[in-house]
């Protein structure tokens, strides 16, 4: 079943407790599209556009960054499973705002894992190599080109990855976000809001995670410094995008994190 009506758009697929997963920028609840089925057989699994992004509704003029998770908490209240217990999945710029999200909904949040976070305010002694669309100009070929340079830069490891349906799925991407992420992706908020949160946890990264400087092996340290009870782990064979680049590890270690 599909809503695309409401404020926020959101799938629902499955039966049994609920699960909310949320997407990164630039992106939409296609981000999960290789977890959803599996998740669902196990639970009821909510994928959600936050607003801003894909097929959710714009956002009132003039809101801001540190308004954003406010407005995101405001608007999930129009579904009814968030009055009750669930879990929550979120991925890069969504673990921002679902560490948020956790803090509000307090006892009502059972677990919740993280995949490829954002938010911890490290900043990089050389920028990741991005390349603007602009450069591209009109040409398809050359923004295809642009694109697969960007996935396999801050997403995708392996260039096998970056497939025909991947580029088409990233320039809908691209066309539907309305919300600069960046902002809250770059701020110190994660580990900061996580401190606050009481429900178990769990991190995973992609090994070759393209955000995770000055390297992963540091950045699992600090996380796991910070939350001595949090379930730290790496997902083999996979950049950022972890749970589109090894989905069966992704969702085998949630499912065992979930039920366990």
């Amino acid at each position: 079943m599909t809503k695309s009506q409401s404020t926020v758009a959101y799938s629902v697929a499955g039966a049994g407790e609920n699960l909310l997963l949320v997407h990164g920028g630039t992106g939409s609840r296609k981000h999960w599209i290789r977890n959803t089925a599996a998740l669902a057989e196990h639970y009821r699994v909510w994928a959600i556009d936050l607003p801003g992004f894909g097929e959710s509704l714009e956002l009132p003029a003039g809101l801001c960054s540190e308004q954003y998770i406010d407005y995101v908490y405001e608007q999930l209240q129009a579904l009814a499973f968030t009055r009750e217990p669930f879990l929550i999945g979120a991925f890069s710029f969504g673990s921002v705002v679902s560490s948020g999200l956790a803090i509000k909904f307090g006892e009502r949040l059972k677990k919740m894992s993280i995949v490829g976070p954002a938010g911890y305010g490290i900043k990089r002694a050389v920028p990741i190599d991005t390349r603007s669309m602009r450069s591209a100009g009109s040409s398809l070929e050359a923004q295809n080109e642009v694109m697969r340079h960007n996935l396999k830069a801050i997403m995708l490891y392996y260039p096998e990855s970056i497939t025909d349906e991947m580029l088409a799925m990233h320039r809908i991407h691209i066309n539907e976000t309305r919300f600069d992420s960046r902002p809250l992706s770059l701020s110190s908020l994660l580990l900061a809001n996580l401190k606050q949160v009481s429900c178990p946890i769990q991190i995973l990264w992609g090994e070759h995670d393209q955000y995770a400087h000055p390297a992963l092996d540091a950045r699992m340290q600090l996380t796991q410094q910070t939350l001595p009870t949090a379930h730290l782990a790496k997902i083999a064979r996979a950049g950022h995008w972890a749970q589109y680049e090894n989905a069966e590890d992704t969702n085998r270690a949630m499912l065992d994190f979930f039920k366990n």
